[in-house]
């Protein structure tokens, strides 16, 4: 599958700049994110007892919150805090999250992760991690860490490149 995303990049010259040089690079990132995203959704598909990616999301980044509040958790996620309650009341029908209140305000709603929870997340991340690295296998590090740069540059223009900044420092092998 990767000889084939290769060979459809033209040779480096101006016509790499060219509309077909452009689309063929930005055809080939896309095709590759696919790719990796795929492994990801095999491993929830798997291991995650039918829970969406969304919901895993959800999950993630209660992980790297720590306890929060319901409203928190929707505007790290870019969701209506209506749909965030619709994700917890799934994810605590399967006793993957705890909610509860704190204090003497009944409106604010905590949510944590279970130990369920986060067996899962280790889970999942565990399969896709290696299944990304058999993946890469023919990568070199080098490799690996230029592609990020240029993704890296490509998604933040502005970011300034190279040590100790680098948005790929420590990225390896």
């Amino acid at each position: 599958m990767w000889g084939r995303l290769v060979t459809a990049l033209p040779e480096p010259s101006a016509h790499s700049a060219s509309i077909e040089g452009v689309m063929a690079f930005v055809e080939t990132i896309d095709t590759a994110q696919s790719a990796l995203r795929a492994i990801g959704d095999h491993a929830l598909n798997d291991l995650g007892g039918g829970i969406t990616t969304t919901q895993l999301r959800l999950l993630d980044r209660l992980e790297r919150l720590g306890e929060s509040r319901l409203i928190d958790l929707a505007d790290a996620l870019s969701i209506a805090p209506s749909t965030a309650t619709r994700l917890c009341d799934t994810l605590a029908e399967r006793q993957l999250i705890v909610r509860h209140r704190r204090g003497r305000d009944r409106r604010e709603l905590q949510i944590r992760l279970t130990e369920a929870g986060t067996q899962l997340l280790v889970a999942v991340r565990g399969r896709t991690v290696s299944e990304w690295r058999q993946a890469l296998a023919g990568i070199s590090g080098e490799e690996r860490l230029h592609v990020a740069r240029v993704l890296a540059r490509i998604a933040s223009p502005e970011a300034e490149q190279g040590p100790p900044g680098d948005p790929a420092h420590g990225l390896s092998a």
